[in-house]
């Protein structure tokens, strides 16, 4: 007679490994020491923010990046018990009331990553999670995991689920086909950037759409080129549709923290492209500015029409989930409560045991000035965790 092995039930199982993916892991293993923790991603090597964004000038405080390190007990105890010099050691040697590029964030991030990995209380599966089907009896998650490798699907059980998948940059459809769509990634990264125009003509025109921290960023990689020698010819459209905004620090609060240019894009779009400022800068014997209320508008069409190449950076746009089910009823339209992290169906009820973070997943957050955000950044997570994450499981 043949005897049946219990499965294995985690505590929770977190999906992706990104910024969201290791903070939530922090955060559950600090408020829930015995939680046994199953990981989801596809490589574990840091998420977006390492795969793309290394190059990246963050408009983040080096300072807030070296808090995140210091956010939990298992992130403080990978930190001291991690030989020197590294990852965190590097953050603490630069300006701390300065930004840093991304590369700095994203050692740290896989540094931890490495660190939580190894941890006893946590089980790391290579691999995309495909389905996510709830039973209220026995109230408990049954998940599909399609592994990295191309072997067999692989099912992994769970009390809890909490979504960190991640967004991509937002792409709209436009009027003109004749421009060459840039992917915002490999824009903001500058040797992605010279990859990606390598076989293009040297007269290049490249349209930029938007008015975002990733848009200025976007400029100032094209203006490089030009300076630099690489494309002397190049010219820039900017789509424009709003004015600049800034961060502005305030008595112990930031105005537009969320959405206002910080850092090297905000001194860039000071000194180069306001109207003042535009006409008299280097910058404007190479950027024309195009004030365009809505891009798709067919009115658009002979301005693209004139650009080799186009960059959205509009904006970011949640990957897709896992199909989720709840006792056999498939789920639509997912989106989560902003001040708890739980996770909706389409018709607003709350998704038993299921929570989202991160960039996909945001905190709602109103400002003094009584001005809504969606609170995004690495340590803007952390302080949402803190709160939310003691209340999920």
């Amino acid at each position: 007679m043949s005897i049946a092995v219990p499965k294995k039930v985690y505590d929770a199982v977190v999906v992706g490994a990104g910024g969201a993916g290791v903070a939530v892991v922090g955060a559950l293993l600090h408020s829930h020491k015995a939680f046994r923790i199953g990981w989801v991603d596809p490589d574990f090597s840091g998420g977006r923010i390492s795969k793309r964004y290394r190059d990246v000038s963050s408009n983040t405080k080096t300072s807030l990046f070296r808090q995140y390190a210091d956010a939990f007990d298992p992130f403080r105890q990978i930190v001291a018990s991690t030989p020197k010099p590294n990852a965190v050691t590097v953050l603490e040697a630069l300006k701390q009331n300065r930004g840093c590029r991304l590369k700095y964030a994203a050692d740290m991030l896989t540094m931890l990553t490495s660190g939580l990995r190894r941890h006893p209380n946590v089980e790391t599966h290579l691999g995309n999670m495909s389905l996510a089907h709830f039973q209220t009896s026995p109230a408990s998650w049954s998940m599909s995991l399609d592994p990295t490798n191309q072997g067999p699907s692989q099912k992994i059980y769970s009390r809890n689920v909490i979504m960190c998948t991640g967004s991509s940059p937002t792409t709209i459809p436009l009027p003109s086909s004749l421009p060459t769509i840039l992917d915002l990634d490999a824009v903001l990264d500058r040797q992605n950037l010279r990859t990606s125009l390598a076989a293009a003509d040297k007269n290049l025109v490249v349209g930029v759409i938007g008015t975002s921290h990733s848009a200025i960023v976007a400029i100032m990689n094209l203006y490089e080129l030009v300076t630099g020698g690489t494309y002397p010819h190049l010219r820039i459209k900017w789509f424009v549709r709003s004015p600049l905004t800034y961060a502005v620090e305030m008595d112990g609060w930031i105005l537009r923290d969320n959405t206002g240019l910080k850092g090297a894009s905000a001194d860039f779009a000071r000194e180069h492209l306001e109207d003042d400022k535009l006409a008299e800068s280097p910058v404007g014997k190479v950027l024309t500015k195009v004030d365009c209320p809505d891009v798709r508008d067919a009115s658009m069409t002979p301005q693209l029409s004139s650009c080799t190449h186009v960059v959205e950076a509009i904006g970011y746009t949640r990957d897709p989930l896992p199909q989720l089910s709840v006792d056999g009823t498939l789920l639509h339209n997912i989106t989560h409560d902003p001040t708890k992290g739980v996770l909706l169906d389409g018709n607003g009820h709350a998704v038993p045991h299921a929570y989202g973070a991160g960039i996909a997943f945001p905190e709602r957050v109103t400002d003094p000035a009584g001005k809504t955000e969606s609170a995004v950044g690495l340590w803007k997570f952390i302080k949402y965790l803190r709160r939310v994450a003691p209340t999920w499981c």
